[in-house]
């Protein structure tokens, strides 16, 4: 017994509808994985793309901040107060730095001769603060505004930019410095303009140190501390980029891109992987979900065809089952079927008129044989006579009817004569009377 999944076994119906859904489903899946492949990898390329341009929007966010503190500092070193202070402190009186000081994101103010003294300032304390060797003071006094590198505030524990202006009058020579110290929270706010999606980290990294970060657990932590010690190599290398996957202890998987600003110091964005493919998934999982939809239709489509495909070919094999039965087709369902115009019709008109054919050339056959059996029968009388009539058997009843005949003859011949005598003797007896 061949076994119920062997293709050759199925009905008509059954390899009609097995080809349709292979027909339909295999180009649909191959079709369907390309295109969720596709959409993938096109969603992924574009989220990377917004992830690196939240880093790029920190970036810029933080520049342009700098920048307009630049600006401030730059407008006190061309301050004529602050250039005769630093030209003769004896002769003038200390700038007094007007609205500045009450600024929410100034930290200090410091008026630095060319000897890094610091001769003037806001808060007062700072006075007789000296910065020999610093490099904002080095690039300043060379005649650069420059932003110096980050340094924790002991007070505070928060980290301090400082950005320092040479002082000068248009045209002459730098005479001293002015610097502005603004701290990490107000350089924060900056970065924060960069768009996150929820549970993402802003981080704003100097040579490898989070001197700015959203959340403050990772404020004065390295890079390699937080687990994320891979990318100083990737920063070095770039000025900005993406990474799509980044083991973060206690955080999972997540997304990180960079990009430095113009202060040198570098704005990192991470975001949790799982949120940030949540686009991702839903297409794959939308795309599975059509996939189902669509085989559920092409399996029907198919059965519903299949059906219709194979009903006149069972009808033509049910009429063909009762012609080798010797029973009468239905004759109506084959009408019915040959008055369509398709190839199936064609075959039903052909097959009703070999029916006929058939029934026809069945019926002479039958005359026939009919006919044969009667002159068979007649033979075989006439050879039964003949084998009887030649045997030892019929023979010898021959000879002994003959005889029988012979002496009933002659038993008749001598009743005869009897007869006549005792006529005759009658006849004379009378004469004599």
């Amino acid at each position: 017994m061949k076994p119920r999944l062997d293709p050759r076994t199925w009905s008509l119906g059954s390899k009609i509808g097995a080809t349709l859904v292979i027909a339909a489903l295999l180009p649909m899946a191959i079709i369907s994985v390309a295109a969720t492949r596709a959409g993938q990898n096109a969603v992924e390329k574009a989220e990377l793309a917004n992830a690196q341009g939240s880093a790029l929007v920190g970036a810029s966010s933080v520049s342009e901040y700098l920048d307009g503190v630049s600006r401030r500092a730059e407008q006190f070193g061309t301050a004529s107060d602050v250039i005769d202070f630093i030209t003769d402190s004896e002769s003038n009186s200390a700038p007094s730095f007007g609205a500045a000081k009450s600024s929410p994101d100034v930290r200090d103010i410091l008026v630095l001769n060319d000897k890094a003294t610091v001769i003037s300032g806001f808060p007062e304390a700072s006075v007789g603060d000296t910065y020999p060797g610093v490099s904002w003071f080095t690039e300043a006094l060379a005649g650069k505004t420059a932003v110096g590198e980050v340094k924790p505030d002991s007070n505070s524990g928060r980290f301090v930019f400082t950005v320092a202006s040479p002082a000068r009058r248009p045209g002459q020579a730098v005479v001293g410095v002015v610097s502005i110290g603004v701290s990490s929270e107000d350089v924060l706010f900056a970065l924060s303009q960069s768009p996150l999606i929820p549970g993402g980290q802003a981080l704003l990294v100097d040579k490898g140190r989070i001197v700015a970060a959203r959340d403050h657990l990772y404020q004065g932590r390295t890079l390699k501390e937080v687990g994320l010690g891979g990318l100083l190599s990737a920063i070095k290398k770039s000025p900005k980029g993406t990474i799509a996957k980044v083991d973060l202890p206690g955080r999972g998987a997540q997304v990180v891109a960079w990009a430095t600003t113009t202060t040198g110091t570098t704005a990192i964005i991470v975001e949790p992987r799982d949120v940030f493919l949540d686009s991702i998934n839903r297409l794959a999982r939308n795309a599975r979900l059509a996939m189902i939809a669509l085989a559920i239709l092409a399996v029907a489509g198919a059965i519903t065809i299949a059906r219709r495909l194979s009903k006149p070919v069972s009808a033509l094999t049910a009429a063909a089952q009762a012609l080798e039965a010797d029973e009468a087709p239905d004759a109506a369902q084959l009408e019915k079927l040959g008055r369509s115009r398709d190839d199936i019709g064609l075959l039903t008109r052909v097959f009703m008129r070999m029916a006929e054919q058939v029934a026809i050339r069945e019926k002479k056959l039958r005359e026939q044989v009919r006919a044969m059996r009667v002159e068979i029968d007649h033979s075989k009388r006439a050879e039964s006579v003949e084998a009887l009539t030649e045997s030892d058997f019929f023979k010898d009843l021959q000879t002994r009817a003959g005889d029988m005949r012979q002496k009933m003859k002659e038993d008749l011949t001598g009743t005869a004569t009897t007869a006549d005598d005792s006529e005759v003797s009658d006849d004379a007896t009378k004469e004599e009377a």
